[in-house]
C-alpha cells in the first residue's frame, strides 16, 4: 500500500527517533520505509550503527545517495535553458554531485506500492497513523489529484474555514486561496501522501538534486499546472516537526541549535533521543520543551525550554516557516 520514504542529512539519532514513532504510531498493514541518506565526516558511524540497529526489521531498509559525476534521471528534464542550466550547476559541474534524483526516482519506479509518502528527518509521528476506506477511495478516484497531508489539522493555528468535512478526514482545494498556508501550498516533503506512479511522471520532468530543490521545484511546477488539486487530511495532526537544528545552508528557519556533531558521537556511544513534547500541539513545527539523550539508568539534559526558544517558536507562521520581519 505504501512507501515510506525518509531524507536523511548527517541525523542518524534523530531518524533513529523518528523510526521508533513510526513503528508506535503507523497502523498500516503493508507498508515499507526506506530511509535514502547522506553524510559526512564522521557521520557514516552513526549511519553504520542505525543500519545495524534495524537490520531486523523487514520494512525497513536504507539506501545512500552516492556522488557521481552525471545523474542520468537529469536527461527527460533538459527541455529548456533554464533546467540545462540547473543540471549544469547542481549535477555535471557540482564536484559533490550525486544520484539523489535517480535514486529516488528508482524507488518510484520499482516500488510495489501504490502510495507513496515523504518525511524529514526532524519529523515525529505523535498520533496513530491510518488509512482508511474514505481516503483510499478518493485515491483510487482521483489518483493524479489526491493527495493526503498529515501534518495539518483543525489543531493546527490558522485552520481555514473553506476546509469540509467528510466522514473521518477533511478535503479541501489548494488553489482555493490565494495566501501561502499549509492548505495552498500543493506539495510537500514531510508527511504528504500521493499516488507512486503519477509523482513519479511528475518527478521526471523536472530538475531537482535533493530534498529542498525537490520540494521547491515540484512546488512550483504544481503551482503553474494545478497539479494535486484535492488535499486531504486527518481531522487532527498526525505528525510535528522539531526545530532542533539546521543541516543545510539553502533554508533559514530558526533552530535551538543542538549539534548534529554531539548528536551523532552521543548516537555512537550508545545514547538514544528523548524529547518532551507537549500535550497540545497547535503549530507544525515545534521547539520540544526538553531534549536529552539516554543511556541505560544515565541521563544528558541537552536543552530545556527557555525564552530564546520561546522567540524561535513565535517566529514560525502558521504556514511553517520563519515569519518575514
Amino acid at each position: 500500500m505504501l512507501l515510506n520514504i525518509i531524507f536523511s542529512y548527517n541525523r542518524a539519532m534523530q531518524v533513529d527517533y523518528l523510526l521508533s514513532t513510526i513503528l508506535k504510531k503507523i497502523k498500516i498493514d503493508d507498508y515499507e520505509t526506506v530511509i535514502l541518506y547522506h553524510t559526512t565526516g564522521n557521520h557514516h558511524l552513526g549511519y553504520k550503527k542505525l543500519i545495524e540497529k534495524y537490520k531486523n526489521y523487514p520494512n525497513i531498509r536504507f539506501e545512500e545517495r552516492k556522488e557521481i559525476w552525471f545523474d542520468t534521471a537529469f536527461f527527460k528534464t533538459l527541455t529548456n535553458k533554464k533546467n540545462f542550466k540547473f543540471f549544469l550547476e547542481k549535477n555535471l559541474k557540482n564536484k559533490q554531485g550525486d544520484n539523489f534524483k535517480g535514486l529516488l526516482q528508482d524507488l518510484l519506479r520499482k516500488t510495489k506500492h501504490e502510495l507513496v509518502m515523504f518525511n524529514t528527518d526532524d519529523g515525529v509521528f505523535y498520533n496513530d497513523v491510518v488509512l482508511d476506506e474514505e481516503v483510499l477511495s478518493e485515491f483510487k478516484k482521483d489518483p493524479e489529484h489526491s493527495s493526503y497531508r498529515m501534518y495539518v489539522g483543525d489543531n493546527i493555528e490558522g485552520f481555514p474555514n473553506y476546509i469540509q468535512k467528510k466522514g473521518n478526514h477533511y478535503e479541501w482545494d489548494y488553489y482555493a486561496d490565494k495566501n501561502i498556508t499549509h492548505w495552498s501550498y500543493p506539495f510537500s516533503v514531510d508527511g504528504t501522501v500521493y499516488n507512486a506512479k503519477h509523482l513519479l511522471k511528475v518527478l521526471e520532468k523536472i530538475p531537482y538534486h535533493n530534498p529542498i530543490t525537490l520540494e521547491e521545484n515540484v512546488f512550483r511546477h504544481a503551482l503553474q499546472h494545478k497539479l494535486f488539486r484535492k488535499g486531504m487530511s486527518p481531522l487532527q495532526t498526525k505528525l510535528v516537526g522539531t526545530t532542533l537544528n539546521r543541516v543545510s545552508v539553502e533554508t533559514f528557519n530558526p533552530t535551538i541549535n543542538i549539534s548534529v556533531d554531539e548528536l551523532n558521537e552521543k548516537f555512537v556511544d550508545g545514547y538514544t533521543l528523548h524529547l518532551g513534547l507537549p500535550d497540545h500541539i497547535d503549530v507544525v513545527n515545534i521547539v520540544p520543551f526538553e531534549v536529552s539523550v539516554v543511556k541505560e539508568d544515565k541521563k544528558i539534559l541537552l536543552y530545556s525550554l527557555d525564552e530564546d526558544g520561546k522567540k524561535i517558536q513565535n517566529s514560525y507562521g502558521i504556514e511553517g516557516t520563519k515569519n518575514e520581519s
